[in-house]
């Protein structure tokens, strides 16, 4: 790849693709393009369960909370089970259903869908809601042709960033490339800003991402990397950081280190449908849910 090289380009591309000779880099196009395709073809677990861990910082504040989460991917619906509380404590709280996006227990937002959130890199489904980094209210975006579409001799990308590439390098020994994404539209749904892409897989390594937040009418975002790892052929997000900072109106200052991370990760086939029913779950409640 050459380094620093800018595309510029606009929402929908038209690229030359004559043969090219033989073990001729790809573009960064073009290996943008082929990224998608590989996070398009992972399956999509229909449940994941894991542990999430906060090691953030608020107003000088540790927060050390760890939660239990089982979460449906239909719906993102989620069964919580508080493990420690924001000083590191043993958690007071029972075990419960979540249909909102706060969640007992911790300061993260929508935590349950972190594992497996795209950054719009799959196309949303019909109705869902905006995804967890997105702004809040984001519209449905509209429906666009495939990614990549061979018409002859020539391609037609449709791309939603301006890509630079900033050269290749490694993560954990792993030989990546490093692009910049700049949003050419809506950039409160393309929310990627960087991107690291394993030079063998084309599975993203580390996103950084822009972090839309609406806390208590409190709007703000800030940037946060984010690393992953292929879990049982799926992509899963594993921790996440960043630094914020916030003013308004002269009097609030809202500050600190977003960290937590993601562990004992399993795909469970089939939990009982009432772990996701608020209205059934008290029957239940007692329940030691199976295989989790």
């Amino acid at each position: 790849m050459i380094a620093a090289a800018l595309l510029a380009v606009s929402a929908h591309v038209v690229a030359q693709t004559a043969t090219p000779p033989p073990n001729a880099p790809l573009t960064p196009t073009a290996t943008y393009v082929r990224m998608r395709a590989a996070v398009n073809a992972l399956p999509v677990p229909p449940y994941i369960a894991f542990t999430e861990q906060d090691e953030g910082e608020q107003n000088g504040r540790l927060l050390v909370d760890r939660i239990q989460i089982v979460t449906r991917a239909a719906d993102a619906r989620v069964w919580i089970r508080p493990i420690l509380d924001e000083r590191g404590n043993p958690s007071q709280l029972a075990p419960r259903v979540v249909t909102t996006i706060v969640y007992p227990g911790t300061t993260i937002e929508r935590i349950g869908e972190f594992p497996l959130a795209d950054f719009g890199l799959r196309p949303r489904r019909t109705g869902a809601r905006p995804g967890l980094f997105e702004a809040p209210g984001t519209p449905e975006p509209t429906p666009s042709p495939p990614g990549l579409e061979a018409i002859g001799s020539v391609s037609t990308y449709n791309l939603s960033y301006r890509i630079t590439d900033l050269g290749d390098t490694t993560i954990a020994s792993t030989p990546v490339h490093h692009f910049r994404l700049s949003p050419l539209r809506d950039p409160g749904h393309n929310v990627l800003r960087e991107i690291w892409i394993d030079a063998t897989t084309f599975l993203p390594k580390r996103y950084v991402a822009e972090r839309f937040v609406e806390n208590n009418g409190l709007s703000f975002r800030y940037l946060i990397t984010v690393n992953t790892a292929l879990i049982e052929h799926h992509l899963v997000n594993v921790d996440a950081s960043g630094h914020f900072d916030v003013h308004r109106a002269l009097i609030i200052h809202f500050s600190g280190d977003g960290r937590w991370t993601i562990s004992d990760i399993t795909f469970p086939t089939n939990p009982p449908p009432w772990l996701f029913d608020p209205t059934h779950y008290g029957d239940h409640a007692t329940d030691r849910p199976p295989n989790l």
